[in-house]
């Protein structure tokens, strides 16, 4: 049973020029859906995707209606917008595809004692013309509050995901990174804090034993020197090779970065292939004729 798992970046789902209409969110589904289908010629697939453009609009919702209706936390708001997306991409991969298809709203535990949760990075939500929260952080539009990052230590959803997946049902989980949860009193709490999808599809991927781990974005190649005259692409690089250019700074925070740390991770734990390109380029780099390509 070969397994590849595809973490879809936002454009997959919403344009940055586009409000967030349902007509618009289901037209780049069906778009992006029309070519995952050539994955399924040769594995079986689980869906991972962002949600930062939807939880945004959810959190703008609630801070606009909240003096008639009470507002949700961070993690129940991450519920919301996994059923949301999961529902599009549900009802596109149903009948474009034919295939079983399932949505698990998924959880993820963090270590209560991740370091990011004393310093909190993440920006969500609307912004706001001054500074009325403790962690908030000045951005062009305005002030913005800011929550932790803490990395994904396990999804508890795992075995349901493993069995779905062994009687080929396509599977969309992780949604938005997952649904952060720690354990207090030996129970699972919800926590404010927002897990980043390349992380949390890396862990996904190497607890499925995925051959593959597909990263679509914006972008046809991961670049050295991106935005610059003299910008390279990489085409086919190894893990040590990545991690070098890594450490010489080539991949920004919140960019290149996370996905670029993921692969490597993923290679590390077993995978044999991470590809990282643009959507339209997905048929191409499954025969190592487009995007970047790293190996271990």
């Amino acid at each position: 049973m070969r397994v590849a798992v595809v973490a879809l970046g936002g454009n997959a789902i919403l344009k940055s020029n586009e409000k967030g209409t349902f007509q618009q969110q289901l037209r780049n589904i069906n778009k992006t859906v029309k070519q995952l289908g050539i994955l399924l010629r040769k594995y079986r697939i689980v869906i991972t995707h962002g949600n930062g453009p939807q939880v945004g609009n959810l959190l703008l919702q609630q801070e606009k209606s909240k003096q008639k209706i009470p507002p949700m936390p961070l993690d129940v708001c991450d519920a919301m917008t996994q059923g949301q997306i999961g529902y599009f991409l549900q009802m596109s991969l149903s009948n474009q595809l034919k295939k079983p298809v399932t949505t698990v709203v998924t959880q993820i535990l963090v270590d209560k004692k991740d370091s990011a949760f004393k310093k909190p990075t993440k920006p969500i939500g609307p912004y706001y013309s001054k500074k009325i929260l403790k962690n908030m952080i000045k951005e062009e539009e305005g002030w913005r509050k800011v929550v932790p990052s803490p990395k994904p230590k396990k999804i508890i959803e795992i075995e349901g995901i493993k069995n779905l997946v062994k009687k080929d049902v396509i599977v969309i989980a992780c949604g938005g990174g997952g649904i952060p949860v720690v354990i207090k009193k030996r129970e699972l709490t919800g926590i404010e804090a927002v897990i980043d999808k390349d992380y949390a599809s890396q862990k996904l991927a190497t607890e499925l034993k995925a051959e593959n781990l597909i990263l679509l974005t914006d972008i046809d190649y991961v670049y050295l020197n991106y935005g610059e005259k003299n910008q390279k692409p990489l085409k086919k690089i190894t893990a040590k090779e990545a991690t070098k250019y890594l450490k010489k700074g080539h991949f920004k925070e919140g960019s290149m970065k996370p996905k670029i740390e993921a692969s490597v991770e993923f290679l590390k734990k077993g995978g044999k292939k991470v590809i990282i390109t643009e959507l339209l380029s997905l048929e191409k780099a499954l025969k190592n004729k487009a995007g970047t390509i790293i190996t271990l």
